[in-house]
């Protein structure tokens, strides 16, 4: 049946069926303009044309000369129309994803760094962070967002992600707006093929006077459960999710800048326990209910000549997560029903400046500083139906889910001198993490002699090198750096089994025993809790390569706009004390160390090139590595697979259209429960993207994933194997009204 046909079927929210009908009066009672081109004391950024107009070039994905960082833009977030943000990430080199197909069990793998702790992921400059056995944790709607930029490695800017930094930004108003318009309004209606998602969007904008922008828009998605290659159904994989955002801009003069945003994000419905494996297994199913807030306030200035600017983020943001177990329903359930209720608050301050001290003919010297303060409260309360509760589970506390709080603070310094053709970033940051435990865990670590909280202080140099071989047209660059990596809440004070600090896990047992101990040997605290027996993560990376910045490189004869730009990376990291490998010393001696180790080396490149209405993209990435768990040493298999993504799209007037190509080679992985590796094949995956400007008040969208239907598994199953089978083809269209 034609895709079209399904549309007169879609579900639409009682604010979207609001906003249809109101938006059209709006456009109507809005003034015409006078001059359709924006005026030239308007301090708003450009207005982005719609309508019939030719489409828009894309700059969006042009590589960072010098640094490892890639941004995801508005042209590819319209042509892609994802389900969630980890769709887009294919085109990035060096990134992959973890678990899922549910968004809510997806996490960032960025160079073989999995972790939650080890990718730091911010909404409009607000730290985000939730932490929760078998689940993901980042919670985003794209339809919301107007890029993506992620970056890879630590960074002087961002502590204690080793990993790197994915930061989204969200729409403003004058990113919708119309030239010459006050008020505008948009509606989109779309259906996707696999699961038969309906999805929706509305959005009301405009301006207030000459210097205020502002929007509001909400989003809504609901679907069956995923389609499979072979024609199953995934079970526990529906969605029902909801998400709003209200923002705006003040800009009270050129200089200063202030902004408001608050996104909220809503889930709700029967799910497989284990989100990050996507499928029940042992761990079985729950009622789950996810609702998440970003609430970010942002003042930014510069001076007139753009040498000195200075911007502040103050904001917080809470995650919570309520599981409930019907008894019988998960291993966690089997005699009585459970209700898990966990709540995540990250507090934000971060100051950053930049001042120009000195400029003369062939030089100039800026100073980056930045001052930032986070503080994270972990709330956590387990309720059983049972009238033993309180002696179970006391006051709602669980030893292996332990509440807590951690407060950060850090100072950056980075002279940036330029001289010729030659820049010179030297840099020192230094922080101070203090971890503190709450509630009954208090108690447990007094009676065991341990403190309850922890500090860790670190102060770590980076150095930063470019110079222009042939000005603005060839740069060789390199840097070298050092992070590192303090236990989260839960790492530090979690009990019992599901931490790393009891006898037969720092030991061994049986066969699996280290030398110099027996079955009796008592090598841990009484409390069964680590504490500041951790030591945090080191990190030590150097990275180098050659970018390329061509414009006009087939000639002025050439008569075509066109050009070309690339670079190629190359990277090593290495990093020590893992928390995982935290053992007993071989021999008998009954000390705590951390030897575990990972080492990894990488290669990426990245590619964007138009001539005239053709345009083409290219990345590609190779890691390899070996990690020590303190045990025995072997391949690294939390990598990406070697990938390749490749692009061809052309515009014309009013049409775009794109072809996506990616093949993802076979990479390693864990296959028994003895830790062996093995193999998880490779695939091809097809896709492509339509888009029609059909009128000034009316686009078409048409996008598809895995046209082949090709059958291919996930990464990060259980005990990091295999994960599960991901959806099959996937066709997407949508509609959307613009008043």
């Amino acid at each position: 049946m034609p895709l079209l046909l399904y549309l007169p079927s879609l579900r639409f929210s009682r604010g979207a069926l609001w906003w249809s009908v109101a938006a059209p009066w709006m456009a109507l009672a809005q003034t015409p303009p006078a001059d359709p081109s924006p005026t030239s004391d308007t301090p708003l950024p450009t207005i982005t044309v719609q309508g019939t107009a030719p489409m828009m070039r894309s700059r969006e994905r042009q590589p960072d000369p010098t640094r490892p960082i890639t941004t995801v833009g508005p042209q590819t977030l319209d042509r892609r129309q994802p389900d969630n943000v980890f769709q887009l990430l294919d085109e990035v080199p060096g990134v992959g994803v973890n678990g899922g197909p549910r968004a809510s069990g997806m996490s960032f793998n960025i160079r073989g760094y999995t972790d939650h702790e080890d990718v730091a992921v911010k909404v409009d400059g607000i730290a985000k962070g939730f932490e929760k056995y078998r689940f993901g944790g980042t919670f985003i709607e794209p339809d919301l967002i107007k890029s993506i930029e992620v970056r890879r490695g630590a960074s002087i800017e961002n502590a204690g992600a080793l990993g790197g930094t994915v930061s989204a930004t969200t729409k403003d108003g004058s990113d919708l707006l119309r030239p010459g318009q006050r008020v505008g309004g948009r509606v989109r209606a779309s259906w996707g093929s696999n699961n038969d998602e309906r999805h929706s969007f509305t959005a009301l904008y405009g301006l207030a006077g000459d210097n205020v922008d502002w929007l509001a828009a909400h989003s809504q998605r609901a679907g069956r459960d995923l389609m499979l290659p072979g024609g199953q159904r995934l079970d526990l994989s529906a969605t029902d999710a909801d998400s709003s955002l209200l923002k705006a801009r003040w800009f009270p003069n050129d200089e200063w800048q202030v902004s408001a945003s608050y996104m909220r994000f809503a889930d709700q419905g029967l799910q497989a326990y284990d989100a990050t494996a996507g499928v029940p297994g042992s761990f079985g199913q729950v009622v789950r209910r996810i609702e998440d807030d970003t609430l970010s306030l942002r003042t930014q200035w510069q001076d007139a000549e753009r040498a000195n600017r200075w911007q502040l983020t103050v904001g917080q943001s809470h995650t919570q997560v309520h599981d409930h177990m019907a008894k019988g329903q998960s291993i966690f359930s089997m005699a009585y029903a459970v209700d898990d209720a966990f709540r995540y608050q990250n507090n934000t301050v971060d100051s950053q400046g930049t001042w120009r001290l000195m400029k003369g003919p062939a030089s100039q010297v800026d100073l980056h500083l930045g001052l930032q303060w986070g503080q994270q409260q972990r709330t956590v309360h387990r309720l059983i139906d049972s009238p033993n509760t309180d002696s179970i589970y006391p006051g709602g506390f669980n030893g292996a889910q332990p509440p807590g709080r951690k407060d950060t603070l850090g100072v950056y310094l980075q002279p940036d001198w330029r001289w010729g053709q030659l820049q010179m970033l030297p840099g020192l940051r230094w922080d101070q993490v203090r971890v503190h435990a709450q509630g009954k865990t208090v108690s447990e670590l007094s009676q065991a002699g341990q403190a309850s909280s922890v500090t860790y202080e670190r102060t770590t140099p980076s150095l930063h090198l470019a110079y222009e071989l042939v000005p603005q047209r060839w740069t060789v660059f390199t840097q070298w750096g050092q992070a590192f990596r303090p236990p989260l809440i839960d790492e530090a004070f979690t009990q019992g089994g599901f931490g790393r600090c009891v006898d037969s896990l720092l030991r061994g047992s049986g066969s699996s025993l280290l030398p110099g101990y027996t079955d009796a040997s008592q090598v841990g605290p009484s409390s069964r809790i680590c504490g500041d027996l951790y030591q945090p993560e080191t990190s030590r990376s150097v990275e180098w390569g050659l970018s390329t910045r061509q414009p006009q490189f087939l000639g002025d004869g050439f008569k075509l706009k066109h050009s070309l730009s690339a670079k190629l990376t190359f990277f090593r990291n290495r990093t020590d004390h893992l928390l995982e490998s935290i053992l007993a010393q071989s021999g008998g001696s009954g000390l705590i160390v951390q030897d575990g180790w990972e080492r990894r080396h990488g290669t990426e490149l990245e590619a964007v090139l138009d001539i005239g209405p053709a345009f083409s993209s290219l990345a590609a990435s190779r890691i390899r590595g070996d990690a020590f768990d303190g045990r025995q040493a072997q391949p690294l298999t939390t990598a990406p697979a070697d990938s390749l993504h490749w692009s061809l799209g052309w515009r014309w007037r009013a049409v775009e259209a794109m072809v996506r190509w990616q093949h993802v080679r076979s990479r390693l992985t864990i296959v028994d429960n003895s830790n062996t590796v093995g193999t998880q094949a490779g695939y091809h995956l097809l896709g492509m993207s339509l888009r029609w400007n059909v009128s000034p008040h009316l686009n078409l969208n048409l996008s598809g994933d895995n046209l082949r239907n090709a059958s291919y598994h996930l990464s990060n199953g259980f005990g990091d194997g295999l994960g599960t089978e991901a959806p099959g083809r996937n066709v997407r269209v949508a509609l959307t009204a613009i008043y």
